[in-house]
């Protein structure tokens, strides 16, 4: 995630607009000795995305990965392919 001075809140239309064309976007988690990645259905991405408490722009590295959004799922953020922020 961005630096917390830099932190960058989204709302669900603003973390929609990130989001790829298709019907699976692939995600992953940091279990803390390895990223986890998986494809998930867009509905689900679109589920999380409505039901989180927090929307954030990624920090550099996870941008680099191409996956520029980050929605929390109990506590801990998921990290979700996305456009950069700011770009189309």
């Amino acid at each position: 995630m961005a630096d917390e001075l830099d932190e960058v809140l989204l709302s669900y239309d603003e973390a929609v607009a990130l989001l790829p064309d298709g019907r699976r976007i692939h995600t992953f988690l940091d279990s803390g000795f390895a990223l986890i990645g998986a494809d998930w259905d867009r509905a689900e991405v679109l589920t999380l995305l409505r039901t989180t408490d927090r929307r954030e722009v990624t920090g550099p590295a996870a941008q680099g990965m191409g996956h520029g959004l980050a929605a929390f799922r109990d506590g801990k953020p998921v990290f979700i392919q996305a456009a950069k922020w700011g770009q189309p």
